[in-house]
């Protein structure tokens, strides 16, 4: 699947597939709007997510991460765009569970494929809550530095007065 997918990378493929899922990206990840580079990256991954090629997600989120990292302003601390895709990674959005359909033929399920609609269900539940959950703690962590540089700024200025 890594070479499916590499192969994918080099065609107009990816930039078709990037370009619909530009809308999603921009939601999900604001701080990454002129980073076209580390875009495609994170649209490489989500593909392969939803066509449930885990094995070949897990290499392209790790190099989404590592170009995320080198862009990262402070390098001891995810940046919010990071955490999104981890989040994102984790709850793994798949319209074909190849791994579970896989798991199901080989243990002699009469219907393998029977798990796809519960699975589309499961998945996206996952992704909504956890976007959701990632959005909420992102503006409350947002406002807490805010608030602590304001007091901080504060601070100084009595200071100076004083």
């Amino acid at each position: 699947w890594n070479g499916i997918m590499k192969i994918a990378e080099k065609t107009k493929i990816i930039k078709k597939l990037t370009r619909i899922l530009n809308p999603l990206i921009n939601f999900l990840f604001p701080e990454l709007k002129t980073q076209e580079k580390i875009r495609n990256e994170i649209a490489m991954n989500m593909v392969a997510n939803i066509l449930g090629l885990g094995n070949a997600a897990t290499p392209l989120g790790i190099k989404a991460m590592k170009s995320m990292q080198e862009i990262n302003p402070d390098k001891k601390v995810l940046s919010n765009s990071m955490v999104t895709l981890i989040v994102l990674n984790t709850a793994s959005i798949q319209l074909i569970p190849t791994t579970v359909i896989a798991i199901r033929m080989s243990l002699g399920s009469e219907n393998p494929t029977n798990i796809i609609f519960p699975v589309w269900i499961a998945t996206l539940c996952a992704a909504v809550a956890g976007i959701t959950a990632t959005k909420i703690l992102i503006a409350k962590s947002e406002k807490i530095i805010k608030n602590k540089n304001e007091k901080q700024k504060n601070l100084i200025r009595n200071k100076k007065k004083n």
